[in-house]
């Protein structure tokens, strides 16, 4: 696996066409970053210093460099309020809903990846989502299809009846902050 990237504005990678996205399956995170310095952003229990707004992962070959696209494509998409129309990633209508598309600029998105294994990505993505939410109380804001059912999925892994139950990987840790 190569080396995790450094955080990217998700513009730049726009106007680079995302060749500078691996096509390989990733762990992802979307960060909110005004004027060079992460936005703080309150959760129940603290606020998140680095500005987390999503964790996702891509699993498949065709990996993160379509995901990521289908990223930006949505932000924009929610950007004209486009309604009726399929949109190719959550981060779109989840911009919507929450309001945050009023007050996050396309330049104040940045990204980081790590590439795994099609199985470590996943496992990855649920462990970072687990031991965020486990420190603030809530998933990131706009991972808003995470529910009940996710962490009692997860949960198993105590019990010896899930493969997901290994350590979150450092670099992830890292660049979380948990």
């Amino acid at each position: 696996m190569e080396s995790p990237s450094p955080l990217k504005p998700l513009t730049e990678l726009a106007i680079n066409r995302f060749r500078d996205v691996p096509t390989e399956p990733s762990v992802y995170v979307v960060f909110w970053v005004r004027d060079g310095k992460p936005v703080p952003i309150p959760r129940i229990l603290g606020v998140d210093e680095k500005g987390i707004l999503y964790i996702g992962t891509t699993r498949s070959k065709k990996g993160l460099r379509r995901r990521i696209r289908d990223l930006w494509i949505s932000v924009q998409m929610a950007r004209r309020h486009i309604e009726g129309k399929h949109y190719p990633h959550t981060f779109g209508p989840s911009l919507v809903y929450t309001g945050l598309h009023n007050l996050i600029r396309d330049e104040e998105l940045w990204s980081y990846f790590k590439e795994f294994s099609i199985y470590e990505a996943e496992y990855q993505e649920k462990r970072a989502i687990l031991e965020y939410t486990s420190r603030y109380g809530e998933p990131p804001p706009l991972n808003l299809q995470v529910g009940r059912q996710y962490f009692a999925i997860i949960g198993l892994g105590v019990y010896g009846r899930s493969r997901v139950v290994g350590e979150l990987d450092h670099d992830l840790q890292a660049v979380l902050g948990l």
